[in-house]
Formats: C-alpha cells, structure tokens, sequence
C-alpha cells in the first residue's frame, strides 16, 4: 500500500508540474531590402520538447504566383521527422484558408469566444519592433515615418486588448534621410501560456465542436487537406 501511495504522489507531483508549466514561443522577424527571415521557436515542459520552425525564403514573385515560401521544420524529440517544404501563396491559396476557416466556425459553437477568452491568457514577455525607412525624398520619408508609427501604434492597440502585455513595448521608426528608397524591420517577441490552461482551452474547443451537428467529421476533413 505504502509504494502504491508513493506512486500516486508521484504522479501527483508530474501532472501538477506539467499544469503549472508554460508554453513559450519566441518569435523573431527580420526583412533588410530584399532579404527576409522568420524564426519561431516553441519550447514547452521546461524544454524537454522543442520546435523550431525557419523560414529562410520569403520572396513575393508576382501578382499571378503570389508569395514564395520555403519553411524548415525541426523536433528534438524524433529527429528523423525534420522537414523542408516550399509552398507559394497566391490568392486562390488565400481565398481556399479563407474557406476552410468560415467552415471551422459553422463547426464550432462559438469559436471567436472561445479565440478571445483564450488570447486573453496569452502573454507578452518581451516585444521588441525597430524600422528603418527612407522613401527617396526628405520629405515622403517623413510622411512615411508618420504612416509606420500610426500602423504600428494601432496594432499594438489591437494587441493590447486581446492578449496582457507584461512590459510596455519597445517601438522604434528610425527616417533615413537618403536619395534611395529603403526598409528594413526587425521584430523580436516572447510570449508564453500557461500549459494547463492550454489544455484547459482545448477541453472546452472540444466540447464546442461536439455541440455542433457533424462539427468532428468537418473538423477531421479540414485538418486533413491542411
């Protein structure tokens, strides 16, 4: 009896560290001219399981082909599942998330809800988001420096109301003052949840799916041709 509780405050003790866990992701984005890359790195149960995800090719080509996109994929825990895939982005792509995402809604009782309540846990550690931008002339660049902050300061408003910003963000538009047009921006965020209230989130997803009328078999089809 005795080693059967010693097995059971064992247990105890991992589930109540896996809850009281976080899950961080660390995103870093960098475009200087012509030259673009996106890294996003996952780290959950204090590291045991990472994920990176790198995108070292990001190239828009044209109207028809859309955005080129090349992402590299990789897990310490099965190495053998690292990956590379290139897909473009055209508008028809655009247009079929689109659809697919409406279709996800029609199959959830109340998904936006459930979208906001969970963003609402979400935090950000750290934002970091610095531009550059010159557009030729004094004074188009001083134009386009007041564009750059009037977008930036609303989409960290919009940020602000849906997640909790445990530090102010640090925001930079630097004018270069040249004959040639140029931008470059760099963005550096950290933001974590807790892991129990993740699996908590994904509970109640799953009770709203179950709510709706075929809302599994829809969901399973459209994860399926993702």
């Amino acid at each position: 009896m005795w080693i059967l509780g010693i097995i059971v405050i064992v247990l105890l003790l991992l589930i109540m560290a896996v809850l009281l866990s976080v899950i961080r992701f660390e995103l870093w984005i960098k475009k200087h001219g012509k030259d673009d890359e996106v890294v996003l790195n996952i780290r959950m149960l204090y590291g045991l399981i990472r994920l990176h995800y790198e995108l070292p090719i990001l190239k828009f080509e044209n109207l028809k082909k859309g955005i080129l996109i090349k992402v590299e994929k990789k897990k310490n825990i099965r190495k053998k599942e690292n990956m590379t895939k290139e897909t473009r982005v055209d508008k028809r792509k655009v247009d079929y998330w689109h659809e697919q995402f409406v279709k996800l809604l029609e199959a959830t009782d109340s998904f936006l809800t459930w979208m906001k309540k969970t963003l609402s846990h979400v935090s950000i550690m750290k934002l970091d988001w610095s531009t550059n931008i010159s557009a030729g002339d004094a004074a188009y660049t001083a134009i386009a420096t007041g564009m750059v902050w009037s977008t930036k300061g609303s989409m960290i408003g919009w940020l602000s109301y849906h997640v909790r910003m445990r530090n102010p963000p640090n925001l930079f538009v630097v004018p270069v003052f040249d004959d040639k047009p140029q931008f470059s921006t760099e963005v550096s965020c950290i933001a974590q949840i807790s892991c129990g209230y993740a699996i908590y989130a994904g509970l109640v997803l799953m009770v709203r799916i179950l709510k709706v009328k075929g809302g599994i078999k829809k969901w399973k089809s459209i994860l399926f041709k993702v």
